[in-house]
């Protein structure tokens, strides 16, 4: 059997959790046994394993968490390397930045075999000041000789990380997310159940309440809009601010996210993605499933699974988003073909089964070598 530690900074509701539930729930597990090491769970962005239970183990280390500080790094290095020569694992697949370096630097102190990293996104912009981004660019570019493989999550994010020498390609591959069918509850009953109007166009936003995430471009859009309800389902650091602007807008609702996507989709008409930057973000590939069409800034690996006027509209500036949300909230009939589009070729960019087989298939091949 073979036993992969999965090393992850924290299991909130996003995608890298999306992601590593559906890999445990997916692979054999007669041919392979998983252990979870993951950081503290923040209330404010909720634990993803909480509604998705696995039955792996689960070790939270409390120091592997987002926050940077030396003192902590250095205890959780040393607190993570001990777990690993306890463990023993044929694998340890390292998942987001922080988990990335510090789990990579410890499998290599516990002298396991195989180290794998996921890039569910990267760190190059976006994020942190020029100087802090040259920083993380360099301990990627140092870490890479520790890694037996790397996953990149789209091909934008691939040429990227290829571009800043952060990743080799012969040393890397390309995944996508696997979608599994999402039945969405009926428009009337889902936004009576959560308390929105029944006969308006409703316009969402699902996901992390964050900076990357710009859910203050999402409320400048209600407050140019205002024929059509704007309603954000998500938690996280911005969740006052954004409850407090909210509240100053009569075409906008707060809800927080729920594991029920099936009553969240049901209940929108639109899904709007308003980040400065993205991998393939998993709120656009779960519409495309449940058959919503989406508007979206062309960032990241958006443009992979969108197809533009076709499933979908993408714009290069703010003054285009707001111009295709507008278009599709009066256009009924456009909404449903490209929501009827997006459900019928998602499956064929995003397969689960490809998923899993690409996992399978590098795990017996980097033990074998």
């Amino acid at each position: 059997m073979i036993h992969v530690v999965h090393v992850i900074t924290r299991t909130n509701v996003g995608g890298p959790s999306v992601m590593l539930v559906d890999l445990l729930h997916g692979l054999d597990p007669t041919r392979y046994k998983h252990t979870i090491i993951r950081g503290a769970v923040v209330d404010s962005e909720g634990d993803y394993l909480a509604d998705h239970p696995v039955s792996s183990d689960v070790i939270t280390l409390g120091q592997l968490r987002r926050s940077i500080g030396l003192w902590r790094e250095l205890r959780s290095l040393v607190q993570l390397t001990r777990t690993l020569r306890r463990l023993q694992p044929d694998i340890v697949h390292t998942h987001m930045a922080k988990a990335g370096v510090t789990g990579r630097l410890a499998a290599v102190m516990a002298r396991v075999p195989v180290r794998v990293h996921t890039f569910h996104g990267h760190l190059l912009h976006g994020y942190f000041s020029a100087p802090v981004s040259g920083i993380f660019n360099t301990i990627e570019r140092l870490l890479r000789r520790l890694t037996t493989h790397s996953l990149v999550v789209g091909a934008a994010t691939y040429r990227d990380l290829i571009e800043a020498r952060v990743i080799v390609q012969h040393k890397s591959s390309i995944v996508l997310p696997g979608v599994k069918a999402i039945t969405r509850y009926e428009p009337a009953a889902a936004r009576t159940e959560l308390g929105l109007a029944v006969d308006e166009v409703v316009v969402g936003f699902v996901g992390r309440l964050a900076a990357i995430k710009r859910p203050d471009k999402f409320l400048q859009l209600a407050t140019a809009i205002p024929s059509a309800h704007f309603v954000l389902f998500g938690d996280g650091p911005l969740r006052d601010t954004v409850q407090r602007d909210a509240a100053t807008l009569p075409n906008v609702s707060l809800r927080e996210f729920s594991s029920n996507l099936a009553l969240i989709l049901g209940a929108l008409d639109v899904v709007v993605l308003t980040s400065d930057n993205e991998g393939v973000p998993l709120s656009l590939i779960e519409a495309a499933v449940a058959g919503l069409p989406v508007v979206s800034l062309r960032v990241g690996g958006v443009a992979e699974i969108v197809e533009d006027g076709v499933t979908g509209l993408l714009a290069d500036n703010d003054v285009e988003l707001q111009d295709a949300v507008a278009r599709l909230v009066t256009d009924n009939a456009l909404r449903a073909s490209m929501g009827a589009a997006a459900q019928q070729t998602i499956h064929e960019r995003c397969s689960l089964t490809s998923y899993l087989a690409l996992h399978n298939e590098l795990y017996t091949r980097l033990l074998a070598h």
